[in-house]
């Protein structure tokens, strides 16, 4: 991301380091020279953040549960079509204490 402003230009997509002469806060790398002043102020934002905004944006808009197939667990629980198998729940507890 660059940032642009009145006093100063700074690439925030690298560190930099801020210099310290006789007590006063020197140039920081990378800035527009002291007495140049730009007339506006200006954000870029790369295209990855773009992309992940979006991605985040259509996550955000998933249900958090899946409606579809809660109805489908309550109706084999009712009517006795959910069976659960103990060795295959003994045997996934054990691959899940393994992970960790």
């Amino acid at each position: 991301m660059r940032i642009e402003g009145s006093a100063y230009v700074v690439d925030l997509s690298r560190p930099q380091a801020v210099a310290q002469q006789g007590g006063r806060s020197g140039v920081v790398p990378g800035a527009a020279a002291p007495g140049r002043v730009l007339k506006f102020d200006r954000v870029e934002i790369s295209p990855q953040a773009r992309e992940l905004q979006n991605l985040k944006q259509n996550l955000a808009s998933l249900p958090d549960v899946r409606l579809d197939r809660v109805a489908l667990a309550k109706q084999n629980l009712q009517y006795g079509g959910y069976r659960v198998d103990p060795q295959i729940v003994a045997q996934k507890m054990m691959e899940g204490t393994r992970e960790g």
